[in-house]
């Protein structure tokens, strides 16, 4: 009988030294390194790194930019250009990227889309015959955000504006 009760109290100690360094190895997140982005030639802005001390629980990363400011012009088919063309600027939040943490470590990858094409009406174009081009795409202020659990952030970082 004495045996069963200490493999009990074996058990009580290891499960509460077990659950106490969870708690413990969570409280630091931090990123390993800087995260960076990159711009596609579509214009997608997408940002990667690597965090840690983040325990296993579920976990989001996500990008936010203040605004995106994207320029067009309208061109015809002999390449003229109209002038006074529109510009498209508004708040984003781009989709949350859900992410299993592995031993309280992740890597993440998140993306902002730019904004669709407006068609030569929105763009104000003389007329359909005439085709929109972006000449400029700037995100405002973006900031990624490393959630845990959602809707809780545990980690943040601002790259600032990003215009290459």
């Amino acid at each position: 009988m004495r045996l069963k009760t200490r493999y009990i109290a074996l058990a009580a100690i290891v499960g509460a030294i077990a659950a106490l360094s969870t708690v413990a190895f969570a409280s630091s997140p931090h990123f390993i390194g800087t995260p960076t982005c990159s711009k596609s030639s579509s214009g997608v802005l997408t940002c990667s790194g690597k965090a840690a001390g983040l325990g296993n629980g579920p976990t989001e990363a996500f990008l936010t930019a203040d605004s995106i400011n994207a320029t067009y012009v309208c061109r015809n088919h002999g390449g003229n250009i109209a002038p006074g063309q529109g510009t498209f600027s508004g708040p984003a939040e781009g989709q949350h990227q859900q992410i299993t943490p592995h031993n309280g470590q992740i890597s993440f990858s998140p993306s902002l889309q730019p904004p669709a094409t407006p068609t030569p009406a929105q763009a104000g174009c003389p007329n359909g015959g005439w085709t929109v081009e972006r000449t400029s795409l700037t995100y405002v202020n973006v900031v990624l955000h490393i959630q845990q659990p959602p809707g809780t952030d545990v980690l943040t970082y601002s790259f600032g504006s990003i215009d290459p």
